[in-house]
């Protein structure tokens, strides 16, 4: 088997259970909104103007554009280039796996960056070092909101202070030294490979978190985030919730930190329930408060999923056709 039926190989057994956890997450999702008060959110889309939508899904769209270029930075930095709108497209179509738990299935764009000669280790340090940098752009947003919350500061500084532990082992040479020497007195080998590679990765994204790429991917993390942020404001006054920006960035911000410390596939569930608790602390009624959080995650992560669903589709029809083209070359 050649190394790209091998890797076409993987994809169609990583893909398969990644789209079946979708569909899950979605029957999940549809059964909650008819179950909280279906007729009630139908009637707040309404509230939400054709212009209010078009604002609401252009910053969602400068989330993922913005993204995508720092996505791009750290590529390049690990000499891992290819054309720029492949690359979009295996970035959006990552999208689609969005509510798989940690995001994780959007690591499957390195089964796509593989088949142009990008190693595994440098995309998945790229993969790596996004989250983090979400991570550290969505605590600083969060403390907007942490101190109008004080039974919330709590989350905010746990999550502040396992990145402030995990910077420096991240970059610790000493650290990488000793965790080979451990590896390589394993008598397992699998293991043994596993744990080399993980090491290989946490050298690669050691290389994205030092000064200007560490600066430059927090700066762009801060700026897309702020715009779902200020996406939510919108949403919060067509409702006539009374808030501010910078309370709502903050709201938005815990919201998606307290669903990715759940580790639950998207944050389904935990972001949606934080977010109303925060809403009803701010004077929104329940069936409001309801009503805006669904609106959110229906013009952010739903969004990105739908986009990612359509790109990843697209792909994979283009990808085919070209096998055929291949496989079956004109008389």
């Amino acid at each position: 088997m050649t190394a790209m039926n091998k890797n076409d190989a993987s994809m169609q057994r990583l893909i398969r259970p990644l789209l079946w956890s979708i569909l899950a997450a979605m029957a999940i999702y549809g059964g909650f909104v008819i179950a909280s008060d279906f007729e009630g959110f139908i009637n707040s889309l309404t509230k939400l103007s054709l212009e209010g939508w078009l604002i609401v899904l252009g910053l969602s769209l400068c989330n993922y554009c913005l993204r995508f270029v720092r996505w791009e930075i750290y590529l390049h930095r690990l000499n891992s280039r290819i054309p720029t709108l492949q690359s979009l497209a295996y970035y959006l179509g990552g999208f689609a796996f969005t509510t798989t738990p940690g995001k994780a299935g959007e690591a499957v764009r390195s089964l796509y960056l593989k088949r142009h000669g990008v190693s595994y280790t440098n995309s998945l340090a790229a993969f790596f070092t996004e989250r983090f940098t979400d991570l550290i752009a969505m605590v600083l947003l969060a403390l907007t909101a942490a101190v109008m919350f004080p039974d919330y500061q709590w989350l905010v500084m746990v999550i502040t202070a396992i990145i402030l532990a995990l910077l420096p082992v991240i970059h610790a040479k000493f650290f990488h030294s000793a965790l080979e020497k451990q590896l390589n007195k394993l008598h397992s080998e699998k293991i043994r490979g596993i744990g080399l590679h993980v090491l290989e990765l946490l050298r690669s994204a050691g290389s994205l978190l030092r000064s200007g790429p560490l600066y430059t991917g927090v700066i762009l993390a801060l700026i897309a985030w702020g715009a779902e942020g200020i996406a939510f404001y919108v949403i919060l006054q067509s409702l006539d919730i009374d808030t501010t920006i910078k309370l709502a960035v903050g709201i938005y911000s815990v919201s998606i930190l307290a669903g990715a410390l759940s580790l639950i596939p998207g944050g389904l569930g935990g972001a949606e329930a934080v977010m109303i608790l925060l809403l009803k602390l701010v004077g929104a009624d329940t069936p409001t408060a309801v009503a805006a959080t669904l609106i959110c995650r229906l013009a952010t992560l739903w969004f990105a999923v739908i986009i990612g669903g359509i790109v990843i589709a697209a792909v994979e029809v283009n990808n085919k056709n070209n096998g055929n083209q291949t496989s079956n070359p004109p008389q």
